[in-house]
């Protein structure tokens, strides 16, 4: 039973809202879309910076291959493959984080959440519909992409670029090329199934990986507040880099994380007193007009930026905010996570320019707690 069926909500109730919101995001009122196509390709736009992202790619994938819709998984991986993928250098067969909407590089960098994404959708793909030939050889193009994120730096690679897992911690990095991670790129659940699914070689490091995840986010998660910085060093401390060392945008997805972790493999119940402190810190706020930003102990942010100008004072993104407290309520299920949940089914889509990253969470967790986000 999934967790809206428990609220009272009937199968068909649900997965009618689900198809709803999934068309108005990618094929509705272009006050709510963020889907373009052309020819054989799809692209998600963010919004916000008119561009295209690894990080909004990988997510329409996954969408896509747990929806069931293979054509607009295929449009979306061709276009990342078309102008994303870099085949040269140090962060060859890596993907550039940003493009502009033409497929223009907007960045020779990578953002290892992207690729944990595609890996993984990749992944479901070849277990839903399996494998094409080519670029939709989708289980060969995955096991690829792991063995450039765990391997390349290895003695062997002539690449001279950096892994995207920290060898001697296993840890996701921010980017490959720092010591610092980001706790929302943390996904065990997803390293229990690339151990299950990917390379054999790199079966008892991913198994690894997950444990050491899990118990990583426990360090980065505050104990009284249940946040997490955006940007946080090996020993779980906020990482002061440009001012994303406060719950702020990317932190929303931690609990998100961790209530998908505990749907599909029910292994991280000391993560949920963590979760239940995030949603009763939040449940007096939440439906504030302006939600204040907070350190990750609870001192409200009176002033201060990010590197990019974004102002700290107030939550950007108050949809993506309550979409990772709801996906929390998967492991937390008493009454703050009903609370949660009954909110995100009354919520709607947000409209305008930084739509992007809301509605994409927004229709995560909807899948999520109506049984529509699963194990392939």
């Amino acid at each position: 039973m999934s967790y809206f069926e428990k609220l009272g909500y009937t199968e068909k109730d649900i997965a009618k809202r689900i198809e709803d919101e999934f068309n108005a995001l990618f094929y509705g009122d272009e006050t709510v879309r963020i889907y373009h196509e052309k020819d054989d390709l799809g692209w998600l736009e963010d919004t916000g910076n008119n561009d295209v992202r690894t990080e909004g790619m990988s997510y329409g994938m996954m969408i896509a291959v747990q929806l069931d819709k293979k054509e607009l998984f295929d449009r979306l991986w061709r276009w990342v493959n078309r102008y994303m993928l870099m085949t040269s250098g140090a962060n060859a067969g890596y993907f550039r984080w940003s493009c502009f909407n033409d497929g223009r590089s907007n960045s020779e960098g990578s953002a290892p959440d992207g690729e944990e994404f595609f890996a993984m959708a990749l992944l479901f793909a070849e277990k839903r519909w399996g494998n094409g030939t080519g670029e939709l050889d989708y289980g060969k193009q995955a096991r690829d992409l792991l063995t450039q994120m765990v391997h390349k730096g290895d003695p062997s690679d002539t690449s001279g670029g950096q892994p995207m897992f920290d060898p001697k911690t296993t840890y996701i990095k921010f980017v490959a090329e720092m010591a610092i991670s980001d706790p929302s790129y943390h996904v065990p659940h997803f390293y229990d199934l690339y151990a299950k699914y990917g390379n054999e070689i790199d079966r008892d490091f991913f198994k690894r990986a997950a444990v050491d995840s899990r118990d990583y986010l426990l360090k980065a998660m505050n104990a009284e507040t249940g946040m997490a910085a955006e940007y946080a060093n090996y020993d779980g401390t906020p990482a002061i880099v440009r001012g994303h060392d406060k719950f702020f945008s990317d932190s929303y997805r931690v609990s998100a994380n961790i209530g998908l972790d505990w749907a599909w493999f029910g292994v991280n119940s000391a993560l949920k007193p963590r979760v239940k402190a995030l949603q009763k810190f939040y449940k007096p706020l939440i439906t504030l007009s302006t939600i204040p930003v907070f350190e990750i102990d609870g001192r409200q942010i009176l002033t201060g930026q990010t590197e990019d100008g974004q102002d700290l004072t107030y939550v950007k993104h108050p949809l993506a905010l309550l979409s990772g407290l709801a996906q929390g309520s998967l492991i937390t299920d008493d009454e703050n996570g009903d609370y949660f949940a009954q909110l995100l089914w009354d919520a709607k889509p947000i409209v305008g320019k930084l739509r992007y990253y809301d509605n994409l969470l927004y229709l995560f967790a909807l899948m999520a707690l109506g049984g529509k986000y699963n194990v392939i």
